[in-house]
């Protein structure tokens, strides 16, 4: 079987390695090179206790895919031989305002019930497992199971696994259109004076998906959401040990003594620049969180356009009009997260017709119906 994928972030990639994989012939497509969408604005940060919501659809997809990070880390850097960063040292959520508070307390209450292992912190507790924190804080809330990703690290090694397996990417190469051939045997793509014929097309391509027009489909409501991270060298104080959230900002430290810190949401289409605007408020966040963060240094601005739909869901799985294109797009904040499911549940609905209850929830055919 030949599948073309439209996209090379990190959904795009994971999706190829996994079909080439199995033996499938794989042609990536994407208008930059591997990852320079959302994905390499991306902190890495897996957290599907604090992303989801306790009575969200995504939380028991996010906790699905962080449970089969271990293993995906783990095969993408055996057949690669690259070094994956990955770390699964959990994450502090800090309290500073009362309603901060509250919502914490009301976050442990559901993982009580859900028996999701937590800790609850006072003061005292957050500065002993964070001396950098503020002094401002009412209260914590470790979960031990969450970890943190190095995105391009993992997006690298699955490009060379997919290499390896003969899976093909193509760069500068950016999609207008996808449909079925007149005799129905196969599924056309054109890109400029380029043409692909395939048994399989996955649209993948995140922000710009409704730019791929899809004949005798309505357009997947995905637009831009802009997100700015800042990548600081740390003061001499010692880095923290984990990620750590706070009301306005997260940070995510890395061994060579950096941080990141992220992200705004911004709705203005498909703008990528930094701003000053962006900058001051991470930095005035991180500052409120991690006090000592006034002394590191700017080494890089980041921006990613995440793609969002209407619902905050993914949208993956066949369109209506053909089973043979299908979609694997809007995973907003979460695609890293959600990578190792994605690609599990896309490449086997594509190679053997299986339809993981997961593509219930995620049914593209929701904003057409």
């Amino acid at each position: 079987m030949f599948v073309v994928i439209i996209g090379a972030g990190i959904i795009g990639i994971s999706i190829a390695d996994a079909l080439a994989q199995r033996g499938a012939r794989v042609t990536v497509l994407d208008m930059r090179s591997p990852g320079r969408g959302a994905s390499h604005a991306s902190a890495g940060i897996l957290a599907p206790y604090t992303e989801a919501h306790h009575d969200s659809p995504l939380l028991p997809l996010a906790a699905r895919s962080l449970g089969l990070y271990d293993s995906f880390v783990a095969g993408a850097a055996a057949r690669s031989g690259r070094t994956i960063e990955y770390a699964r040292r959990g994450t502090l959520e800090i309290a500073i305002a009362d309603e901060d508070t509250a919502r914490l307390k009301g976050a442990s209450h559901w993982l009580s019930v859900e028996g999701i292992r937590h800790e609850w912190l006072d003061l005292a507790g957050v500065r002993e497992l964070e001396p950098a924190a503020t002094s401002s804080a009412s209260a914590g809330l470790l979960v031990p199971e969450h970890g943190v990703v190095g995105v391009m690290s993992l997006l690298t090694a699955l490009t060379v696994s997919a290499r390896l397996a003969g899976a093909g990417i193509e760069t500068s190469v950016e999609v207008e259109a996808v449909d079925v051939a007149a005799e129905r045997d196969h599924v056309l793509v054109r890109a400029g004076n380029l043409r692909y014929t395939a048994d399989a097309v996955v649209i993948a391509a995140g922000s710009w998906t409704s730019r791929i027009r899809v004949k005798g489909a309505s357009a997947i409501p995905v637009r831009p959401i802009r997100g700015q991270l800042l990548h600081l060298h740390w003061p001499s104080s010692p880095l923290p040990a984990r990620v750590v959230w706070g009301p306005r900002c997260y940070v995510v430290p890395w061994h060579e003594g950096s941080v990141l810190v992220g992200a705004t949401v911004e709705d203005v289409g498909f703008d990528e620049r930094s701003t000053v605007a962006g900058v001051h408020d991470l930095t005035a966040a991180v500052a409120e969180l991690l006090p000592v963060s006034w002394q590191a240094s700017i080494e890089e601005v980041r921006v990613g356009l995440r793609p969002a739909t209407p619902d905050g869901l993914p949208a993956m799985g066949p369109l209506p009009i053909d089973p043979r294109i299908l979609v694997a797009t809007g995973h907003y904040r979460n695609g890293v997260l959600l990578a190792p499911l994605t690609a599990d549940v896309v490449s086997r609905r594509v190679l053997d017709g299986v339809s993981d209850p997961v593509l219930a929830i995620t049914n593209p055919a929701r904003f057409t119906s």
